[in-house]
């Protein structure tokens, strides 16, 4: 089973300890941590300066809030589209899932999306709201994520190509 191993292994992308002079995908951009002067976290140009001389929990802090903003704004608008809202929005660190939607109208997402493109990060939403109508992957399931998102084909190759790449990085000091 060696060769099966060593495949497996080449497909999945080394650890990255994010510390200053890390490069961070954040929304579709790349940002190089650097060291801030002011508290917080703030972005500018293709920088994120972090203040303090252990950005990793910082950074962590900042992008689930983002994620929080960005994925509930997501959610708020396909639901309105759908005409069907959810009931509770939760994010998580999961690896085996992206989203997932539960049958009381419960949203839950991979915080982990923020570090996506930002129409990843929508598609994913549009097809956990499609969920609130049809709770199952019919054929009118994709129909209700195609009305929602329109084409959805290269955000879903998109995460089966590099959705590993997001679970790279490691935000502990």
């Amino acid at each position: 089973k060696e060769d099966w191993i060593r495949g497996h292994l080449a497909r999945h992308p080394g650890q990255v300890a994010v510390t200053f002079g890390t490069v961070l995908p954040v929304a579709g951009r790349d940002l190089r941590v650097v060291r801030g002067q002011a508290r917080g976290v703030r972005v500018a140009g293709d920088e994120i300066a972090v203040s303090g001389d252990r950005p990793a929990r910082s950074l962590e802090r900042y992008l689930r809030e983002l994620a929080r903003d960005r994925l509930a704004a997501a959610s708020d608008a396909y639901s309105a589209q759908l005409g069907r809202p959810f009931h509770k929005l939760v994010l998580r660190d999961t690896r085996s899932r992206w989203g997932s939607c539960s049958s009381a109208g419960a949203l839950m997402y991979s915080w982990r999306l923020i570090l996506a493109p930002p129409e990843v990060l929508r598609y994913v939403v549009a097809h956990e709201v499609a969920h609130l109508q049809e709770m199952n992957h019919s054929a009118d399931f994709w129909a209700v994520v195609q009305d929602l998102f329109g084409d959805h084909e290269a955000p879903r190759r998109w995460l089966r190509e590099n959705g590993s790449q997001l679970h790279r990085y490691r935000f502990t000091d």
